[in-house]
This record gives C-alpha cells, sequence and structure tokens, in this order.
C-alpha cells in the first residue's frame, strides 16, 4: 500500500506520527499562496478564508498524474 500524509511520506512514517501524538498541521507554506491576500479572521468578509493553516504535503508540485 502508497500513502502520503502531511509529515509522512509512507504509511510507516504516518503510523509513526499517530503513535507520537505528532501534529502535522502547519501554517500555510508560502510556496502554496499568498496567505496574506486570502486570509481575514473576521467570518463575515466574503471570498476570504478564516484560518492560517492546514495539512500540506510536501512536494506536492511534483506529482505527476502520468
Amino acid at each position: 500500500m502508497s500513502c502520503r500524509y502531511p509529515g509522512a511520506q509512507s504509511l510507516r512514517a504516518f503510523w509513526e506520527l499517530l503513535r507520537n501524538g505528532v501534529d502535522a498541521i502547519t501554517e500555510i507554506p508560502a510556496s502554496r499562496w499568498d496567505v496574506e491576500e486570502f486570509y481575514n479572521p473576521d467570518r463575515s468578509t466574503p471570498g476570504k478564508m478564516q484560518t492560517r493553516w492546514g495539512g500540506f504535503l510536501d512536494g506536492i508540485d511534483e506529482f505527476d498524474a502520468r
């Protein structure tokens, strides 16, 4: 079985995260998008997100679906 998770490149690494209680949620990486452009803590602001955190895969820009 193959898999990738935030903070873990394999099933074994993911299991270690779980066993050790590691939180793989991080601030949005600058390489993904400009968080300042889309973030606003006010939930009533249309078109904005209210969080600066998420689970992100390393090297996702290297993904090739072929």
